[in-house]
């Protein structure tokens, strides 16, 4: 079994081949896209998100119903709509963890078997041996969700960076009078905005559901920005409990002990 990965020396790419390589006779990385189709059963496309749908096309006249296709994306319904204009098996894949991990123990991959064939339970076998949790999902649902895991996240964390860089207060300042809930959001804020620009961008760009979920957000900024402006007691009540009753009792308590325990741990680290 020989797997080849097209864009398979970027990051994401130096993290897994290692990691297939322990099961299966060889991974090929170094090759042009044209030449990796000739020697592999399995293809896997871990290009930028923005050119992965042209290389998929490009790379189609070369396929054959005998490979199995994969992408490692964050968004799903482009590529999988493209890799299933071949004849070959097509399956999905979207690892939710970025390349500085150091194993797949304890992360989560989703897959979206769409041609899977007899091929999902050998990527499946694979990812759980690894000691990754496998999720599956059709490439829509992915997308709809990852439109709010992904996208929203890091779009209030870069709007929060922004926000004080447009009131022009220092970070480093602020840092030494923050409260623990603070310190926490500008961390998570921090490792966003260390991260590539391309991939953020691509995450914001590419999912075809975050721009009309962009449109709750702007509902939801504007009933609490008109609460704040009118001192309305009531108002923010009623939003607030709104906001606690939605979430439910097991993600409360979730987050309470969640937060409690990193807050011990920044301690200890200071």
């Amino acid at each position: 079994m020989i797997v080849g990965m097209i864009g398979g020396e970027g990051k994401m790419g130096r993290l897994l081949a290692p990691i297939l390589k322990r099961h299966v006779d060889d991974v090929l990385t170094s090759l042009d896209p044209v030449e990796i189709a000739k020697k592999s059963d399995v293809i896997i496309f871990t290009v930028p998100m923005e050119v992965t749908v042209e290389v998929i096309e490009k790379l189609l006249p070369h396929i054959k119903e005998s490979h199995l296709l994969m992408d490692f994306t964050s968004v799903k319904e482009g590529p999988c709509r493209a890799m299933l204009r071949s004849p070959a098996s097509v399956i999905g894949l979207h690892p939710l963890f970025g390349p500085t991990v150091s194993s797949l123990e304890g992360q989560t991959v989703v897959l979206c078997p769409e041609r899977a064939g007899k091929w999902k339970r050998w990527i499946s076998e694979i990812l759980e041996k690894e000691g990754a949790s496998v999720v599956e999902m059709t490439p829509r649902d992915h997308d709809e969700t990852m439109a709010t895991v992904q996208s929203l996240v890091h779009f209030c964390s870069l709007l929060f960076i922004e926000t004080i860089r447009l009131n022009q207060k220092d970070p480093k300042k602020l840092a030494k009078m923050a409260t623990p809930v603070y310190k926490m959001q500008l961390n998570i804020a921090g490792r966003i905005a260390n991260q590539s620009s391309e991939l953020y961008r691509s995450i914001q760009f590419e999912n075809p559901y975050f721009l009309p979920l962009l449109e709750f957000f702007e509902k939801g900024f504007k009933t609490l920005r008109d609460i704040v402006e009118k001192k309305d007691r009531e108002g923010f009540d009623r939003f607030f409990k709104n906001c606690h009753d939605f979430l439910g009792k097991e993600i409360l308590d979730e987050g309470q002990k969640t937060t409690d325990a990193f807050i011990e741990m920044m301690k200890r680290k200071l």
